[in-house]
């Protein structure tokens, strides 16, 4: 576990609610500039860990067909049922902390480094974090008020939105920013200016935050791939990937108030904890002798889980519970995704060995991740890669062990990859099931606090709608 400071004791120290205010800090974004960067970054780690480790993970965890709702209570059941409006908390908070909290204070942030002369460190840091809040809220939103919201010099409260495309292009603008960096002079400012105290992601290691925001790079290209392909392809020659550590947040402890998002609320605060049950669709991807199914579900007096097809409500005794951990990091990239988007690269290039040579390490990767052994003995057997099967199959069995690997670390990625590719297959590899929308979901709906208060806020689309680089 990486060192908890000061400023983290203190930041935790605030009660969660019932309501999931957890870690209530700075209440008004226009006063975060009383602070300094090095109190404001872990902020900014500590917001987004929270959203994505409790609202965007129990989504993730449903509409990625993991698992499904305990038949006796019915805490996510409209999860479940995609039947959710624009009040749903799920997609109010994501955006009130992301957007309206998260984005302010990591602008603060980039405005004290640009005033100082040893600070790249920060700024890269900084600036890899508005990448990845960014790239989450127009993956679940699509457009986001970034030129006349974030870039505005004054607080803009009716800011036009910039599409979806347009907000890719953006991210991979400040990506490039920061691969333009000078990494000599980062090291140097690290050294000088240390941000190790408050960096709780990688403990100041700036090389981890570079190849933190090379992956951010590969991911954002591949949802245009016929696009980006030089850059592609330049981006795998320079080979500088997440390879040795997660990006991650993991400085959370088995106590009330300081673990796991998801696992504080579940486990702890709500009046049951037997609501998120295992669905059986994984056995669609893995084999029932895969050591990660114990990691992932609670198991019988006998050692078996139980499962039920998506959409299905079961009893206790039909499906065994999700395993949650009150020290569960909370990920924002790993080292097995890493190697998945290399192999689903190399194979969209038609490099078949090294779609192959990426995808074995991918899965060793997951294995080590979840704390298992025998890896080497399914990618022989069970998972071996079909280097022959063409392109488009060489990517679905990716994504599927892609999608395998994320059951208990990145669920909301795999919605994400779901919607851009189409795989898992629903009806084949995966349960087909539509709940009340009759449809699938492929995005949140803007909250009614955006829509109501804007009149330049875009009209809220269907929760069934596409958006621009989802598979048609």
């Amino acid at each position: 576990m990486k060192r908890i400071t000061v400023i983290l004791l203190l930041l935790v120290s605030t009660t969660l609610s019932g309501c999931r205010d957890w870690l209530d800090i700075n209440e008004n974004p226009n006063y975060v500039s009383n602070a300094d960067k090095t109190s404001l970054l872990p902020t900014v780690a500590l917001e987004t860990a929270d959203k994505v480790g409790y609202e965007l993970t129990l989504v993730g965890l449903f509409w990625s067909q993991y698992v499904v709702q305990n038949k006796n209570t019915n805490q996510y059941t409209t999860i479940m049922d995609y039947n959710l409006n624009t009040q749903s908390s799920y997609f109010t908070f994501p955006w009130s902390y992301l957007y309206v909290r998260v984005l302010p204070t990591i602008k603060e942030i980039l405005t004290q480094c640009a005033g100082e002369s040893n600070a790249s460190n920060f700024e890269l840091e900084a600036k890899t974090m508005l990448v990845y809040n960014l790239y989450l809220l127009t993956s679940l939103y699509d457009e986001v008020a970034y030129t006349e919201g974030y870039l505005a010099a004054e607080t803009n409260t009716t800011p036009h939105f910039d599409s979806g495309e347009k907000m890719q292009q953006v991210i991979i603008g400040l990506l490039e920013e920061i691969r333009a960096m000078d990494t000599a002079k980062i090291a140097a400012d690290e050294s000088a200016n240390t941000s190790s105290t408050s960096d709780m992601i990688f403990g100041g290691d700036v090389e981890q935050w570079m190849k933190f925001a090379n992956t951010l790079y590969l991911r954002v290209l591949l949802r245009d791939f016929d696009t980006n392909r030089s850059k592609i392809e330049a981006l795998l020659t320079e080979n500088k990937l997440l390879d040795t550590k997660d990006a991650a947040f993991d400085n959370f402890a088995n106590e009330a108030d300081r673990s796991n998002p998801l696992y504080e609320s579940d486990r702890r605060q709500l009046n049951t904890d037997q609501n998120i049950r295992c669905c059986k669709d994984i056995l669609g991807v893995l084999s029932e002798s895969d050591p990660r199914l114990a990691y992932y579900y609670e198991t019988t007096d006998d050692g078996k889980f139980l499962g039920v097809s998506y959409g299905t409500l079961p009893t206790p005794a039909e499906a065994t519970r999700l395993q949650l951990g009150a020290q569960d990091p909370v990920y924002f990239a790993t080292i097995d995704e890493a190697y998945f988007l290399k192999a689903e690269a190399y194979a969209r290039l038609g490099n078949a060995s090294e779609a192959k040579n990426n995808y074995d390490a991918a899965i060793k990767a997951a294995f080590t991740r979840c704390g298992c052994t025998g890896a080497d003995d399914f990618i022989a057997g069970d998972y071996t890669f079909n280097m022959v099967a063409g392109t488009e199959a060489m990517v679905e069995q990716i994504i599927n062990q892609k999608w395998a690997a994320n059951v208990r670390c990145m669920p909301i990625e795999s919605w994400f990859d779901l919607n851009r590719t189409g795989y898992p297959t629903r009806g084949t590899t995966i349960t087909d099931s539509k709940g009340v929308l009759g449809d699938y979901p492929y995005r949140f709906l803007y909250p009614y606090t955006s829509t109501d208060y804007n009149p330049n806020s875009p009209e809220v689309e269907p929760l069934n709608a596409k958006m621009w680089w989802h598979k048609k």
